[in-house]
């Protein structure tokens, strides 16, 4: 099959997964960012194998899983906040189990699990902050995180179409030599158009939260992808997986998201505050 048919099937069905799941409930919602927490996770820890850096993977895997489950239930209010403080213990386990473990290079490869549970598990678990925003009374809302979605695939399609044709000078050459400046500001234009009608769907958010989500989604998914790059290209690989055909892996699909969530989450809460 021709490849750009390839991605374009392989985009619809993920669209259509993603959607549709958050569409259909909170607990849908739970289940496919639980799934999208170990998948990733199981990738990153896929660049390790092998190297003189030995992970934890299990450990590493069912913590990552738990970080999301504790925000999910308490976010959705079906567990008191105190329960996050589980979080501690299980960690502190898997950082005790590695002193036993007598393998070469623990401390790094501690730090590189850590890493794992910065990049990954913490951005997904927040996910469930957008999708029961206190804007909506912590109530299961779709809409934030349909949007930002939206405002994801956008500028991707639009930084994609103006830097094939209008991209002549190279956004960030020595870790992602196909970017474009002409790419990033078409995207960000696109991303701003829709972000600016937003809020006829998303009430509880104004026009300006969305055109500042716009400016969020612009900004920290180049630097999300470019992170991304740097790590593979640090590690020699080119995609994280083949799970998405066309795609590669899931951490290739995902990277500006695992940006963009934290970024988002921190205006939000900072807006809370301070208004």
């Amino acid at each position: 099959m021709n490849n750009f048919l390839l991605r374009l099937f392989t985009g619809i069905g993920y669209i259509i997964l993603m959607a549709g799941s958050i569409l259909a409930g909170k607990y849908f919602f739970g289940m496919l960012f639980l799934a999208l927490t170990l998948l990733t996770l199981h990738e990153y820890f896929r660049f390790f194998s092998g190297s003189p850096y030995p992970l934890q993977k299990a450990s590493g895997m069912v913590t990552g899983g738990f970080i999301f489950i504790m925000s999910f239930l308490v976010s959705s209010g079906i567990a008191d906040s105190g329960y996050l403080s589980l979080i501690i213990p299980v960690v502190l386990v898997v950082l005790i189990i590695e002193i036993y473990r007598n393998k070469d290079n623990p401390f790094i490869s501690t730090a590189l699990l850590t890493l794992g549970w910065l990049y990954i598990a913490i951005p997904y678990s927040l996910a469930a902050c957008l999708a029961f925003p206190e804007a909506n009374h912590h109530q299961y809302t779709p809409g934030i995180l349909l949007g930002l979605l939206t405002l994801i695939w956008l500028n991707d399609t639009g930084a994609y179409v103006v830097g094939m044709l209008f991209g002549k000078h190279r956004l960030f050459e020595r870790i992602s030599p196909r970017k474009s400046l002409e790419g990033a500001a078409g995207g960000t234009v696109f991303t701003l158009l829709l972000g600016y009608f937003l809020n006829h769907f998303t009430p509880y958010l104004s026009r300006f939260d969305w055109i500042v989500l716009s400016i969020i989604v612009s900004v920290f998914g180049v630097y999300g992808d470019l992170f991304e790059s740097l790590l593979k290209r640090n590690i020699g690989v080119k995609d994280s997986g083949n799970l998405l055909p066309g795609h590669g892996g899931l951490l290739d699909r995902m990277d500006s998201l695992l940006f963009i969530i934290p970024a988002s989450c921190a205006y939000l809460m900072l807006k809370a505050i301070f208004y």
